[in-house]
């Protein structure tokens, strides 16, 4: 593909010095400086402006996130003064304009400023307006010679010759000699962009104003042909309220308009501009027709003269993992058979193991398990039984037995999986391998956030000096992670070597496509190698969606032709995940691991105390004294593990009251008791849990022993899931239960629900995570939500860490 746009350019390129060749100089200095990139900006802007149709829609330029070139805001200044001062040749009244009594004029041949003293039939009589020490005051007559009339109020003495001369010759230069000296301007531009888009000249006539209405940038002009400021409300005070009217206006940079086009809108309505071309990433969100070119990032990189990143896919073959993998998929295809039911959407959860690349440590196994362990408890567990019974009901199937039965079928070919990958990860050997064939130097290896302190132990235990780990995301100022790495000149560089080993996300892709050496993605053949190629055909697909803008053949004859053939293979439906969903963007990785049911382990520790935790629940891993950030989960049987555990109420609750910037806790806690107590007042009608329990879900299902413990005092639920509390107010509705809160005020179930959840997350997280990795940097880095807590607080929380080790550990019911 990256050839076919390499030829799409040079067509564009031909069509660009085809149109110009009689009209401007594409040779003169500043257009040497051209590539296809700012050529075909200059062609769009310079058509767009020059078209008069007076119903022409706004226009709009997307350049993606990230690819400003150094020459933009060069090219883009360049072309908008040539189009400005070629509008307003048509309009230059071609003879002299008329001098009177103390005009200021200039003689091009002399390179001087003079006044005008009278007129006489025998000439101009003049004085120089900056004369030298020696030329005095007096005055002289001059006829026949050419003078240009010049803004008579300039006080910039010493410079106005040489801005004078330099903005003749640049007129020379670019549009032939006969190009008339235009110092009034009928046709004028707004630009709205950054302070550095308006430093390129000091002799053009173009005028910036500052935040606070200081005008700089004197000139020999009686008006200026590009007004510039840093946004727009300074324009508005300034400029528009000044009754200043202009052709169009110019704002560069998503920022510039992103929150104020609505008044952009009401000021063009105002007659202020009669049109709008805005260079961005993203159209404002408005019902506003645009006029659009979208630069694809290829395309901008190949028009920039730069070569896009071609990452290497490399596929190591597992015949035992994919002859497992066709096994269980034959064995989902039996069940449809069996039971009509099918249970092909269970198949994405395989990606796990996919992803995995550690080895060979107890702490792997830990994670190996754990994620059977949650697999085996999600089959079993109320969200599953909602997704999964459903369909067998639907097939007049209701034996949990049977049901059971499946699943059992299901789960043990995933643990077959994961044996085989905790035996021989092709994807780590490979890794180590690269290190070794390249000792001399480091390999760089992308891997997931969570899984960064792991891996890197792992590396320690191998001996595998070299290997250099990246993060996905950031983790803290001391580690590697991508977005730094990628902009740091002298880490990505032509001579690295990076390796991904596993890639199902657009994101990454177009992360790692900004990674100048040699990029290597693992994939196993026919697995996941799917979802890399996936992953290439929707960002190719992306970049044709842009390429063939129907737009584009507003500007230019030439249109972008390419076809790609997609193969069919036997695991594709492992693999078909929706890249361009927000859930799937914001992460990849969790949308196809199992759903975030919580699951509650039970830990004995060997001071004989036990308590139970969220699997999620942040720790850090003592082993061979090196402290390795993981899960609750993810850890076994005799491991050391440091931890937060503070059981006060009082000190949580002044947590939570930090991110509830709302103030609902109470509120939360009236709508929490409230639903409990309708719960709790039916039981007693239907004289027992249980009964209650048949009455309610008849068609939707939840777990007795979860609907239990929502009447248990000591419950900690505070709200169950949306279908759930909408079944108990449908039951309270044909029970004659009208008044009770969750019926009369539902909606405001739904929000708290939410709204106590998030809040609940986010000091979870402070108290699993961000405290843990707080005390592991000597408490030198604060997350941010560890900078609101009060210090008192934080030390407080800080000194609950505690040290202990796992004799038992037992996944439960909650």
């Amino acid at each position: 593909m990256v050839n076919k746009i390499k030829d799409y350019l040079d067509l564009i390129h031909s069509e660009i010095q085809e149109c110009y060749a009689d009209e401007i100089n594409l040779r003169e200095t500043d257009f040497e400086k051209y590539n296809i990139f700012d050529f075909a900006n200059f062609h769009l802007i310079y058509q767009y402006i020059l078209n008069d149709n007076f119903e022409k829609n706004d226009f709009f330029i997307s350049i993606p996130e990230d690819e400003y070139r150094e020459n933009f805001f060069t090219s883009i200044f360049h072309s908008i003064v040539l189009i400005k001062l070629y509008q307003n040749y048509f309009n230059y009244e071609k003879s002299n304009p008329p001098l009177d009594k103390n005009d200021l004029v200039y003689s091009h041949s002399r390179k001087r400023v003079f006044q005008v003293i009278r007129k006489t039939p025998s000439g101009l009589t003049l004085k120089y307006k900056f004369p030298k020490k020696s030329e005095g005051d007096g005055n002289f007559t001059i006829s026949g010679h050419k003078f240009y009339k010049i803004n008579p109020n300039l006080s910039n003495g010493r410079n106005t010759s040489k801005n004078i001369d330099n903005y003749i010759n640049f007129l020379y230069n670019v549009f032939g000699r006969n190009f008339p000296f235009i110092t009034d301007f009928k046709s004028r531009t707004l630009v709205i962009a950054e302070k550095q888009f308006f430093r390129e000249s000091k002799f053009l006539p173009i005028r910036y104003t500052n935040k606070k209405g200081k005008i700089s940038n004197d000139l020999p002009f009686f008006s200026y042909l590009v007004e510039c400021c840093n946004d727009f409300n300074s324009a508005q005070n300034f400029l528009l309220n000044e009754n200043q009217q202009f052709d169009e206006i110019i704002i560069i940079g998503d920022t510039k308009y992103r929150n104020s086009f609505d008044f952009i809108l009401q000021d063009k309505y105002r007659d202020k501009y009669k049109n709008i071309i805005l260079i961005g990433t993203d159209k404002p969100s408005s019902e506003n027709q645009f006029l659009e070119w979208w630069w694809s990032n290829d395309e901008v990189k190949i028009a920039n003269n730069e070569t896009p990143n071609e990452t290497i896919k490399v596929k190591l073959n597992n015949s035992n993992l994919y002859s497992s993998f066709i096994e269980l998929s034959k064995e989902i295809e039996q069940i449809k058979v069996e039971s009509k039911v099918n249970l092909a959407f269970i198949l994405k959860y395989t990606n796990f193991f996919l992803r995995m690349i550690l080895v060979n440590t107890n702490l792997s196994k830990g994670i190996y398990q754990e994620y059977l362990d949650r697999l085996n408890h999600y089959f079993q567990s109320d969200s599953f039984s909602e997704e999964l019974n459903n369909l067998f009901y639907e097939k007049d199937i209701y034996n949990p037995d049977t049901i059971k039965g499946f699943t059992d079928r299901i789960f043990n070919l995933f643990s077959k999986i994961s044996s085989i990958l905790e035996n021989e990860n092709l994807k780590w050997n490979y890794i180590k391998r690269k290190a070794k064939e390249n000792s001399h130097k480091p390999v760089y290896v992308v891997i997931e956030k969570k899984n960064y302190d792991a891996i890197f132990n792992q590396i320690k235990n191998e001996r595998t000096n070299n290997i250099r780990l990246i993060s996905d995301k950031r983790i803290d100022n001391s580690k590697l992670y991508l977005d730094k790495w990628i902009n740091d000149e002298q880490q990505n560089s032509e001579n690295r070597i990076v390796i991904v080993p596993y890639l199902n996300n657009l994101e990454l892709y177009a992360k790692i496509k900004s990674i100048k050496g040699n990029c290597e993605v693992l994939c196993y053949e026919n697995l996941d190698e799917i979802s890399f190629d996936n992953v290439v055909q929707a960002y190719q697909n992306q970049e044709k969606t842009r390429l063939n803008h129907k737009d584009r053949l507003e500007f230019f004859k030439t249109n972008f032709i390419h076809s790609t053939e997609i193969k069919k293979r036997e695991l594709d439906d492992i693999f078909a995940f929706d890249l361009n969903s927000d859930s799937f963007k914001n992460n990849p990785y969790e949308t196809i691991d199992l759903p975030k049911e919580q699951a509650i382990y039970e830990i004995e520790f060997s001071d004989g105390t036990k308590d139970k935790f969220d699997s999620s629940k942040g720790v850090f891993l003592i082993e061979n004294n090196e402290q390795i950030k993981t899960t609750i989960g993810e850890v076994y049987v005799n491991a050391t593990i440091r931890f937060y555990q503070n059981n006060s109420k009082e000190e949580f609750r002044k947590i939570l009251r930090i991110f509830d910037t709302e103030n609902l806790l109470d509120s939360f806690d009236k709508y929490s008791e409230s639903w409990k107590q309708t719960l709790k007042d039916l039981s007693s009608k239907f004289e027992s849990t249980e009964k209650l329990f048949d009455a309610l879900f008849t068609s939707f299902k939840i777990n007795y022993n979860t609907f239990r413990l929502y009447l248990d005092e000591k419950s900690s639920t505070r709200f169950p899931r949306v279908k759930t509390l909408e079944v108990i107010r449908d039951f309270c509705l044909n029970n004659n239960r009208s008044s009770d809160l969750i019926v009369t005020e539902f909606d405001k179930f739904k929000v708290y629900s939410k709204k106590d959840h998030s809040i609940r997350q986010q000091a979870g997280k402070i108290l699993g995570n961000d405290l843990l990795d707080y005390v592991a940097s000597n408490k030198e880095e604060k997350s941010d939500s560890l900078k609101k807590l009060p210090t008192e607080i934080l030390e407080k929380l800080t000194e609950t860490i505690q040290e202990k080790t796992i004799i038992k550990k037992t996944l439960v019911d909650e």
